[in-house]
């Protein structure tokens, strides 16, 4: 069986779909959303990335064009947004909003309110933009995460598509995210997964039980699932580096450069 790539099958008109990521650790959906997310600043897709782990910003090794909002690696910090935020839309500017470094709550608290502005925006504006979500199911959660950023991401998600809004959703496991953005799906990107109820739920959503495939994935192989079909899909190589690797004993962690930021956006940004 020839394994295709994943830039082959990811192209312009999948930036207005719901595509939702899930593996089970260390099987690569993050480096996988990394690659992604090099596609969208090579081809000049509109992407915003909301991390809440603070590990998208090695993106910024190779593209110095991606504005970093938050996090240890800011080039503005959360609290700029209200002025940013206009300024960044006008003149569609990628984004990565890092709010890694709040608590659980106020992280919930400004993702809804972010959200809360998007909503409106994309109404007025009809503009597209895909929207990365690292470990989703903080905010839209079967189960933990707050009813109003929930309730707000998939208003977004169920009424706003029509209006611009994609996403690419990442989490470890079907059943810790709410049955609403699940049904709203789209693309389905599968990397190993061993636990019965996930593989089940997979089957539910998809109506064919693939678990025996999904079980005998490889690091940086998955599955892609949609109305198409589906099929064996290698992530390869991007060219950031991976902040999501594992510490080792006896590997020294390296300490990775980002590039700065673009003088020509910091001048659109700082604009009098």
């Amino acid at each position: 069986m020839i394994i295709k790539k994943i830039e082959e099958w990811y192209t312009s008109k999948r930036v207005t779909d719901i595509t939702t990521i899930i593996g089970n650790t260390g099987y690569g959906k993050t480096y996988c959303a990394g690659k992604l997310e090099e596609l969208y600043m090579e081809k000049k897709w509109p992407l915003v990335i909301i991390d809440n782990k603070g590990i998208h910003f090695v993106i910024r090794a190779e593209y110095d064009e991606l504005v970093i909002v938050g996090g240890d690696r800011a080039d503005y910090n959360l609290e700029q947004i209200d002025e940013l935020l206009p300024l960044l839309l006008e003149h569609d500017i990628n984004f990565l909003l890092d709010v890694s470094e709040l608590p659980e709550i106020d992280q919930a608290d400004y993702v809804e309110g972010f959200f809360e502005y998007m909503y409106e925006w994309h109404k007025e504006n009809r503009k597209p933009k895909n929207y990365v979500i690292e470990e989703c199911d903080m905010f839209i959660g079967q189960t933990g995460s707050p009813k109003g950023v929930r309730n707000m991401i998939i208003k977004c998600i169920t009424k706003g598509r029509m209006d611009g809004f994609g996403f690419t959703l990442l989490s470890q496991r079907y059943r810790m995210i709410d049955k609403t953005p699940l049904g709203q799906t789209k693309n389905y990107i599968v990397f190993n997964m061993k636990w019965p109820l996930d593989l089940s739920t997979l089957m539910k959503l998809i109506g064919e039980d693939v678990s025996s495939k999904v079980r005998r994935l490889r690091v940086g192989q998955c599955l892609i699932m949609n109305d198409e079909g589906f099929d064996k899909y290698n992530v390869g190589k991007k060219k950031s580096p991976d902040e999501a690797v594992t510490p080792e004993v006896g590997v020294e962690l390296i300490d990775i450069e980002i590039k700065p930021l673009s003088e020509k956006i910091r001048k659109l940004l700082e604009r009098d």
